[in-house]
């Protein structure tokens, strides 16, 4: 759903609307696939483009994209043809080592990703996997706060996609890595609660990362949103997502990367 185009449903902008509020006032709300009554993903996706929007439009300032369900098996399970996308601002961005204040969430809950750099511009129209790799600075790990704005995260996909896929804030290795000193097309990644192991021997495939990667660039190239210089890619989770909690202290480490850590103070 192209951010150019402006959203004149009433229904589906008071859903973006209500959103909006609920994470103003840190305060989840019912479903919003119930309340305004949503049919369908594409309706799902106005929704989102009506709430990054209004974002933009209160000076808020896009830094990339990320995708959502990039396993194969969960999409054939729920019947849907391709990945998500969610778009990534700005002030949702965090450095590592942050000291995330717990008043900034509603009911946080973290997934370990892969996260790719941008130094170069990718065009607005058919992009090929030589033209992405060129593009690339270079990969560090992330670790992903995902924040729902629904009650006790009782949503649908189609809330999910509504609410930007649960974007809450996202957090980005110090060491950026160019994909051609990587050694191994395999990495293995532990993530760390409080120095106890929480999701140990995460597998990660990097053919995959970059599949998923080249999907995303071409997906916000059509939707007239070509990703540029400096934007970063979340490339989906390689794990479960697991529950965090106020104090709690994350690290992230991935072979041949390094890691990425962050606490809720």
């Amino acid at each position: 759903m192209s951010l150019h185009r402006a959203i004149r449903d009433t229904r589906l902008l008071a859903a973006a609307s209500a959103l909006a509020l609920a994470r103003g006032q840190r305060q989840p709300g019912p479903r919003v696939s119930e309340s305004f009554a949503l049919v369908n993903l594409d309706e799902a996706y106005q929704v989102q483009a009506a709430g990054i929007q209004q974002a933009l439009a209160q000076g808020r300032c896009l830094s990339g994209a990320k995708a959502g369900l990039t396993s194969a098996a969960l999409r054939a399970a729920l019947k849907v043809e391709e990945p998500l996308y969610g778009w990534l601002l700005t002030d949702s961005a965090c450095q590592s080592g942050a000291n995330i204040a717990w008043e900034r969430l509603l009911q946080p809950k973290v997934e370990v990703e892969l996260a790719l750099l941008l130094e170069r511009d990718l065009p607005g129209g058919e992009i090929s996997q030589e033209q992405l790799l060129a593009s690339i600075a270079g990969v560090v790990p992330a670790l992903e706060i995902n924040d729902s704005a629904i009650e006790g995260w009782q949503l649908t996909l189609l809330d999910a996609v509504a609410d930007n896929l649960s974007s809450g804030l996202y957090v980005l290795g110090e060491s950026v890595v160019p994909l051609a000193q990587l050694q191994s097309q395999t990495l293995i990644g532990t993530l760390l609660c409080n120095g106890q192991p929480l999701r140990e021997d995460v597998t990660i495939v990097l053919n995959e990362v970059l599949a998923t990667a080249l999907w995303l660039a071409r997906k916000m190239a059509a939707l007239g949103q070509p990703l540029r210089a400096g934007d970063v890619l979340l490339t989906g989770t390689q794990a479960p997502i697991a529950d965090v909690a106020r104090g709690d202290q994350l690290s992230f480490s991935v072979g041949g990367l390094g890691e990425v850590t962050c606490a809720f103070a």
